[in-house]
């Protein structure tokens, strides 16, 4: 049985950055029209952003199934939320969650600390979702415009590409 030599392994960062590459390059060599592509993509960032508890990619294929966007866009898309951002996504949503409700994103931990953590939690959620319901709102609409323009690009290159040569 072969063994992994850690010394060939990249860093993280670098394999991040070749995932990332890789996806998006699968999303725009889709064959489908763009904006189905895109349709995918965009409800594959909003599972991903939402509190899915880990059921993201599947919430996402199952919209894009009844909104017949595309599939694989769509759980590429809910990948957006990994290890890495997540703690940007929660961060973001419960500071802007706190901005939007006037409250102090400290108090919310000291709620937590002195009431019973069922009422911190509580108010927690209620802070967390308003942040994240415009967090996922304006990536998803990010993604879409974004995912529809990368494809169009992309196949306007390659149409190019095949004219002159």
């Amino acid at each position: 049985m072969a063994t992994i030599n850690n010394k060939n392994r990249r860093p993280a960062h670098v394999r991040l950055r070749r995932w990332v590459r890789l996806n998006y390059l699968r999303i725009i060599r889709m064959e489908d029209p763009p904006e189905r592509i895109a349709r995918g993509a965009a409800i594959g960032v909003f599972s991903g952003i939402a509190p899915t508890f880990g059921a993201a990619a599947l919430l996402a294929l199952a919209v894009a199934f009844v909104l017949k966007a595309n599939k694989g866009a769509a759980v590429l898309g809910s990948f957006i939320m990994n290890p890495i951002t997540s703690t940007f996504f929660w961060s973001l949503s419960i500071i802007l969650g706190s901005v939007i409700l006037g409250e102090n994103p400290q108090s919310i931990l000291e709620t937590i600390r002195e009431e019973s953590l069922l009422s911190g939690i509580t108010h927690a959620w209620v802070v967390f979702l308003t942040g994240n319901v415009i967090i996922a709102a304006f990536f998803t609409a990010a993604a879409y415009y974004l995912t529809k323009s990368a494809v169009v690009r992309h196949r306007r290159r390659k149409a190019k590409r095949r004219a002159m040569g």
